[in-house]
């Protein structure tokens, strides 16, 4: 079955919840005042199998529209790019990292075992961190923790955004742990530098 099928069968389900299919990107997404829900698809054929992986993600506006002055990007990619992307994995340990299906007939299972998660926990989980003082602790109550789907440069200029948007008291200790750690991982002074001109365009918000 080709991955386009396959997204389709979820189509009325989500539909059910306020997601509907963006066909350019096959994500489904629902808007919400400040940005995007998203939930999207990756798809790896072998020869006898394939592979299919289900991603959970959040798009807040404003703090894309900042970190995109400041980062590499191609094209309209800021227009589309992601602030918290995770696997189901991350969300509940039960679940596996991606589905292994053999068949046509095994699609059911995987599509019903994913929708259950969604209703579960899944919903929740974009509800909670749609809310931009929880995405801000997800990023920087623990700097050193990894977010597996986005590299450090774009998760620091991520954390220390929104930070400064939505947790200004700690600004100063959070920049203060992201330049340790840029230092400590010996990034190029290209990343180094584009971190402290995103620092000084936030410290100079509304001044």
């Amino acid at each position: 079955m080709e991955l386009k099928d396959v997204i389709l069968l979820h189509e009325d389900f989500l539909a059910d919840f306020g997601f509907k299919l963006d066909k350019l990107s096959l994500h489904y997404v629902k808007d919400f005042p400040k940005g995007k829900q998203l939930i999207f698809f990756h798809h790896t054929q072998h020869e006898e199998v394939a592979y299919l992986e289900y991603h959970l993600g959040i798009r807040l506006d404003e703090v894309e529209n900042i970190v995109h002055r400041f980062l590499p990007s191609l094209g309209d990619y800021k227009e589309r790019s992601i602030t918290l992307i995770e696997t189901l994995d991350r969300i509940d340990a039960d679940m596996p990292r991606r589905f292994l299906v053999e068949n046509n007939v095994e699609i059911n299972g995987v599509i019903k075992t994913v929708e259950n998660f969604l209703v579960k926990k899944g919903f929740r989980y974009l509800d909670t961190y749609s809310n931009e003082n929880s995405l801000e602790k997800y990023f920087n109550e623990d700097p050193t923790k990894s977010i597996i789907t986005q590299n450090f440069t774009y998760r620091s200029a991520r954390g220390i955004t929104l930070c400064r948007l939505f947790n200004p008291s700690q600004y100063q200790k959070t920049k203060k742990r992201y330049l340790d750690m840029l230092n400590e991982k010996q990034v190029t002074p290209f990343t180094l530098a584009s971190f402290i001109n995103l620092m000084d365009y936030l410290e100079h918000l509304n001044s």
